[in-house]
């Protein structure tokens, strides 16, 4: 289904979450909205996803802008997907730059006609901006791209709802799995001992959760080999 906008311009928002986890996947939300969704949108108390304090408001608000946004993306790119493109010499930000392009990719299939791309800062804007360039569908989209743009932009601040939403289930998919490893963090005390008392006992990595290519991974085993 396509829609067409009755309510002026529309703009797409896009964030990721987990990017700094060594366990999981990095997600990244898109949102596409008008200027009357935006209104509804703020009226409702969508905000920067940081800002929420309980998962299920976070929720609530996730399902709310899939009910009502003119289009959503979620895309998810696990640790074994993470840990290939490290092997094939594509950094995160490199990574990251194309998930923003395929959530853009998707929701251009139902809204063609986009004005504007706001996305959270990242390191690989170039790169965003020659693959949108690249795209007859995409080219005349206005990129922009800043610091803080979940906070600035309500379409930003959906994605990053959005993002972390699907973030933290697919977090709680793992530990159903593995057990309870902490935050996912490289600062966080319990993913450390977690992470060290899996190598102890298995002396290998579920690559399918663990990010390998963090130097974290090489210390625990120089620690214990």
């Amino acid at each position: 289904m396509v829609v067409i906008n009755l309510a002026g311009k529309i703009v797409v928002g896009a964030d990721e979450a987990s990017r700094g986890l060594i366990v999981g996947p990095m997600v990244i939300g898109v949102c596409a909205i008008d200027e009357e969704m935006s209104i509804k949108f703020r009226n409702f108390g969508i905000k920067d996803s940081k800002r929420y304090t309980t998962t299920t408001k976070l929720h609530a608000h996730a399902d709310f802008i899939k009910k009502n946004a003119l289009a959503w993306s979620v895309k998810v790119l696990s640790a074994k997907v993470l840990n290939n493109f490290n092997k094939s010499g594509m950094s995160m930000d490199e990574a990251e730059a194309y998930a923003f392009f395929r959530g853009l990719e998707d929701i251009i299939k139902k809204v063609p006609d986009i004005n504007e791309y706001q996305v959270d800062n990242f390191q690989a804007k170039d790169k965003l901006r020659s693959l949108l360039q690249k795209n007859t569908k995409m080219k005349n989209i206005k990129l922009i791209i800043l610091p803080k743009a979940d906070a600035k932009y309500i379409s930003v601040g959906a994605g990053s709802i959005l993002a972390r939403d699907q973030s933290l289930k697919e977090l709680v998919k793992i530990r159903k799995k593995y057990g309870d490893f902490g935050s996912g963090s490289t600062s966080d005390k319990k993913t450390i001992t977690w992470l060290e008392n899996h190598y102890l006992q298995n002396r290998s990595w579920p690559t399918d959760i663990i990010r390998t290519y963090w130097k974290t991974i090489t210390n625990i085993e120089k620690k214990f080999k």
